[in-house]
């Protein structure tokens, strides 16, 4: 749950006013999609303009990031741990990229069957980490597809990280000296 000030009441018009975010992924069975719609449902409730973009549809330019307000970005784990040979690109150019300032959070889908489950979003978090962003800490490492009450769970969370790493003034989770929960869902 998220509280804000009294001074902030128009959290959710200014939040509409935002500029959309992004998210962006690439998904071989249906599986990373299907996490990427579920983020974009829980953001679109809490008001947020989210477009969605195939990233294996499209040559995608790194700098267009900079129209969005923030970036999800989901990725299927290939193999024993791989990255998809689809982003290979995407990810080296991502060296040379500063995104100094940007608010990104990243999920993914895998298959426990192999040891190194999930490893492509531990390789994305790090090489965005590297763009000077701001990568959110939590991500989301689905096996298969989301289905699993921990894993709707996860889902849930990185996208309320995602929203108070945006929003402006947030404060404790709990009411404080009269401050009222303006964001009660």
């Amino acid at each position: 749950m998220i509280f804000l000030r009294e001074t902030d009441k128009d959290f959710k018009k200014g939040v509409s006013n935002m500029k959309p975010v992004l998210i962006l992924y690439l998904s071989g069975t249906g599986n990373t999609e299907q996490i990427a719609c579920l983020l974009q449902e829980h953001l679109e409730r809490k008001g947020l303009a989210a477009e969605l973009k195939d990233i294996s549809l499209e040559d995608f330019d790194l700098e267009y990031i900079r129209y969005y307000a923030g970036l999800l970005f989901g990725t299927y784990t290939y193999d024993d741990g791989d990255l998809p040979f689809e982003i290979e690109d995407f990810y080296d150019e991502l060296g040379n990229t500063d995104l100094t300032g940007i608010v990104i959070g990243v999920f993914g889908s895998g298959d426990t069957a192999y040891y190194s489950f999930c490893q492509a979003v531990d390789l994305m978090k790090e090489q965005f980490q590297k763009t000077h962003a701001n990568v959110l800490e939590h991500t989301v490492k689905v096996d298969l597809f989301p289905d699993e009450p921990s894993e709707l769970t996860d889902i849930e969370k990185l996208a309320d990280d995602f929203v108070a790493a945006l929003q402006p003034f947030p404060v404790a989770n709990e009411e404080r000296d009269g401050e009222k929960n303006l964001y009660n869902e």
